[in-house]
């Protein structure tokens, strides 16, 4: 094994924990937290307000960062403690009192790198539980010294050989923070095996603080996000009730209030009038190199890339035509008969495309008599005509909202992709152009229509939006102010709406289910599913 690699102290008993969750830690990068990992940070900074603590029975080192080649280990120990000439680590745990291996390995991996730093030998330490304020003696011995040796082993293997472990599939899974970038219960049901028992959390919950005032400013008072205008409060919300913020008409914020998204994981997202995303500023959650080396070699790989792009369109077109049928319950027209029938004459023939260009005949072909009858979804009574699919500029109100729903569909998609560990601008059916994220256009096909085009029908159907909240802008159509307001609001709740998974039978909001589909892909990209499979409504 080569000893330039230094595996970290805490990433040894996360191996012996669950080796899953050690390969997305240390390969993948994975950050991902829970209350329990949340708790264990904001006592270590309580800490780690002393570097050192002296008392007259004892003294205390804190935050100690040592180094080994020879054993091939790194790590920061908590603290080391010195008492009546005798040194020793102390390792600071959550909970009460309890006997776990890993906690003791890692202390012993910690008396390994002390006990060549200082040129002597150890034969104990302590574990210190939080709840129950109780140290534990740790003792030394071979045995355990013989585990530890064993295990940063099996690290460097794992690591040099780049293979994913398999899920421990027991009761450590219930409650672990990177739950939802594993997902074995899902990936079994995707193999045909049993369904999930329940679904699993997403990080981002969807709430959106979204400012589009001209003249606004963004700053932070304290643990609060305040938006002020001139000397009036437009709204003040604490950081963290916020999962991503979006600005629009060149609202400012403060370089504080910035760093602070950054730090607690907030993506900012910065838009125009038009609803257009001019970027993003997003906090480093893309760290996993392996993923993107794969996805940069698959994309050269043209038989994959048509088997996934086949996914990709067939998810689109079926979706399509479900939304189409839904609405032909209740009205009757022969152009929206005609549509339905010619979009379940292209599904079939999507699975013997023999190229990506044939593939995007299908998909145009499908769009086309989709959008012909888009028009009689309508209610009579709204002020709104449709004739066909034009944009930039938008050339009437219906375009211009299809428009401004999809860069926002853009934008959470990519966002996906990126908390997946994917790069959104290396596309796999849509062509990679310069500022163009195409892997993000990929895989929004399939949401397009159940997502976006539902919040069109239902604004325009239900009133919620007038043509009173349009305006004329260079030859074209846009929202105004308050339109988009409406839109953004009425996007976000459908964004929110829990649906039946089709597939694993429980409740999740779209939202979620975007992010499922970027971690499936991301999975078939590492080889642990064998082909990409489109979510389809029922």
């Amino acid at each position: 094994m080569s000893q330039e690699l230094l595996i970290p102290v805490s990433a040894v008993a996360e191996l012996l924990y669950c080796p899953r969750n050690f390969y997305y830690r240390v390969l993948e990068g994975a950050e991902e937290t829970n209350k329990h990992v949340t708790q264990g940070k904001v006592e270590e900074e309580r800490r780690d307000a002393y570097a050192r603590l002296a008392r007259p029975e004892y003294t205390q080192y804190r935050r100690i960062h040592l180094t080994s080649e020879k054993i091939g280990l790194s790590g920061i120990l908590d603290v080391v403690e010195e008492r009546a000439g005798e040194i020793y680590p102390v390792e600071f745990k959550t909970g009460t009192t309890k006997d776990k291996l890993n906690d003791a390995v890692q202390l012993c991996c910690q008396a390994l790198l002390l006990e060549e730093h200082l040129g002597t030998h150890l034969e104990k330490g302590y574990i210190h539980y939080t709840g129950s304020q109780r140290r534990k003696v740790i003792w030394f011995d071979q045995q355990l010294r013989d585990t530890a040796y064993s295990a940063i082993e099996n690290a460097k293997r794992i690591i040099l050989s780049n293979e994913i472990p398999a899920p421990v599939a027991d009761a450590r899974c219930n409650g672990c923070s990177l739950a939802s970038r594993c997902l074995h219960e899902e990936v079994s049901s995707l193999h045909g095996e049993s369904k999930p028992r329940r679904p699993l959390p997403g990080i981002n919950l969807g709430r959106t603080l979204y400012v589009d005032t001209p003249g606004a400013y963004l700053r932070k008072r304290g643990e609060r996000v305040v938006v002020t205008k001139e000397k009036e409060i437009l709204a003040d919300v604490p950081l963290t009730d916020i999962d991503q913020v979006v600005v629009a008409n060149g609202v400012n914020a403060s370089v504080s209030l910035l760093n602070s998204l950054l730090y607690k994981g907030v993506p900012a997202y910065f838009i125009t009038g038009a609803g257009r995303v001019m970027g993003w500023l997003n906090p480093c959650w893309n760290r996993n190199i392996l993923l993107r080396q794969d996805q940069f070699r698959l994309a050269q790989d043209q038989e994959w890339r048509l088997r996934t792009a086949k996914g990709f369109v067939t998810g689109k077109v079926a979706n399509m035509r479900t939304i189409l049928m839904r609405y032909a319950r209740s009205i009757s027209h022969p152009m929206l008969e005609e549509s339905i029938k010619q979009i379940s004459a292209i599904v079939p023939k999507i699975a013997e495309a023999d190229s990506i260009d044939t593939l995007r005949g299908y998909e145009g072909n499908a769009s086309r008599s989709y959008f012909q009858s888009f028009g009689t979804l309508f209610k009579e009574k709204a002020d709104f005509n449709f004739e066909h699919r034009n944009r930039r500029p938008p050339k009437d109100p219906v375009n211009a909202l299809l428009s401004y729903g999809y860069a926002m569909l853009t934008k959470d998609v990519a966002s996906g992709l990126m908390l997946a560990g994917l790069d959104p601008y290396l596309g796999i059916y849509h062509v990679a152009h310069y500022g163009r994220p195409a892997l993000a256009l990929d895989l929004m096909e399939e949401f397009r229509c159940i997502i976006v085009d539902s919040v069109v029908l239902r604004t325009i159907n239900s009133g919620m939006i007038g043509s009173d909240e349009f305006e004329d802008c260079f030859g074209g159509i846009q929202l105004t102010e308050s339109g988009r307001k409406k839109f953004f609001t009425a996007y976000q709740q459908r964004m929110s709406q829990e649906i039946i998974h089709p597939i694993f039978d429980y409740n999740l909001p779209y939202r979620r289910i975007i992010e499922l589909q970027a971690r499936f892909l991301a999975k078939v990209m590492r080889g642990e599913l064998e082909e990409y499979k489109a979510f389809m409504v029922r």
